[in-house]
């Protein structure tokens, strides 16, 4: 048992002397030193982008019409072409008349028969009043009769009981009497149930059922007719408005419909060029604003003015809509061209917003972001951005002039990092 405890005591010993002599490991901080990221810096300034860049647009028609027919039906006739020049109430396009002209002489024949039919009603009531009143005049005369009757009947039977009662007559003559009266009393109520039934006709005949019902008739004949007749006016498909054919999508034997446009119209004279303002810029643009117009295609610029701008912001875009219109009575500017309208103000000074490098700007999850650096830490700021050209652009909202963002190192940073700021 000792040599045991001795054993025990000498391991422990060993374990102990191990330990002792094991190096010792560093002690872990709660909390790593932060190391600064390197970055490059630019800060926001107020100007125009470079090459007086303005906003991307492309010409587009001051109208546009795609004229269906409004009638289903199949293309006879086309009389336009790609490229033609039309006047307001052109004829486009006809359909074939056929079917439309047999269904304006069906809706003709049902009119007249409708017609017909009210008539003959008139005639039938007209007969049929003059019948009820007859009739009532006679179930009349039958309530007199049955009356003087009952009352006959009665008054002879009262001097039968009388009689009867004195002996004067046997009962088999008061028997005939009473039954006599019973008769009368029946005859009575049915002459009074026949003058109620004869009111009811009289009545039923004014109100003239069978001349409302036919007249009801006449009336749909004739909107039937009349909607026929507007059907077959409308095979013949004119122009809405002046300009130009610019599609032709239909052909002789084709089948058409209101849902599907034949031929479409634009008008290009004037011409308009449309685009949105951001809020920032919206206000210092009106009605009359100098712009310039330049259509790269041609290497040319054209001077004019915004004709409409919207008091109210588009929710979907953020912006605010402008029109410009240009002359184009020679027809030089076609539609869709690409174009680049340049604001110059009222007074016709370039207008200024917010510039930044391209390169600060970085996407997440569809949002734009930039980080700003304040007191050499890294903020992420969401942004929103306007025109730009392939090495700047316009800053709408979320960070302020004088502003310093990160152009370059972004891909190091998160959010509240720490920050060196190199020289570019």
């Amino acid at each position: 048992m000792q040599k045991k405890i001795k054993l025990l005591l000498f391991s422990l010993l060993l374990i102990l002397t191990v330990a002792g002599c094991a190096p010792k490991q560093p002690v872990a901080t709660d909390k790593e030193e932060a190391v600064a990221v390197p970055v490059q810096v630019e800060t926001v300034k107020k100007g125009v982008l470079d090459a007086q860049a303005g906003i991307a647009g492309k010409f587009e028609p001051k109208e546009t019409a795609a004229i269906a027919p409004k009638v289903n039906g199949k293309i006879k006739t086309i009389h336009v072409k790609l490229g033609q020049k039309v006047n307001k109430g052109d004829v486009l396009f006809t359909l074939d008349p056929e079917d439309l002209q047999n269904a304006v002489k069906q809706s003709e024949a049902a009119y007249k028969v409708a017609q017909a039919n009210l008539k003959q009603a008139e005639v039938s009531s007209n007969q049929g009043l003059d019948q009820a009143k007859s009739g009532l005049v006679q179930s009349d005369s039958g309530i007199t009769q049955a009356q003087q009757a009952y009352d006959d009947a009665k008054l002879n039977l009262e001097r039968t009981k009388s009689l009867y009662d004195a002996g004067a007559v046997a009962s088999v003559e008061l028997e005939q009497k009473e039954t006599a009266f019973k008769n009368a009393e029946i005859a009575l109520n049915n002459a009074k149930t026949s003058y109620e039934n004869a009111q009811k006709s009289v009545h039923y005949a004014e109100q003239k059922t069978a001349i409302q019902v036919a007249g009801s008739s006449v009336e749909q004949a004739k909107v039937n007719l009349e909607n026929a007749r507007y059907q077959l006016a409308n095979a013949t498909v004119k122009a809405p408005i002046s300009g130009i054919i610019s599609s032709v999508s239909g052909a002789s034997g084709q089948m058409a419909g209101p849902s599907q446009g034949v031929v479409t119209i634009v008008n290009i004279s004037p011409i308009v060029v449309k685009g949105n303002l951001s809020e920032s810029d919206v206000t210092s643009i009106k009605v009359g604003a100098v712009v310039k117009v330049e259509v790269p295609a041609v290497d040319k610029t054209i001077d004019a003015k915004v004709t409409a701008l919207s008091p109210v912001m588009d929710q979907q875009l953020k912006a605010y809509p402008f029109e410009v219109e240009i002359p184009n009575g020679s027809e030089q500017w076609k539609s869709d061209m690409v174009v680049n309208v340049v604001f110059q103000g009222i007074d016709g000074q370039l207008m200024e917003s917010l510039i930044l490098s391209r390169a600060a700007i970085f996407e997440e999850e569809g949002k734009n972001y930039v980080y700003k650096i304040e007191n050499d830490k890294a903020t992420k700021v969401e942004v929103q951005t306007g025109e730009e050209t392939s090495e700047q652009i316009v800053i709408l909202d979320g960070i302020n002039e004088n502003d310093v963002v990160v152009v370059k190192g972004q891909s190091l940073l998160k959010d509240g990092a720490k920050v060196t700021i190199q020289k570019q």
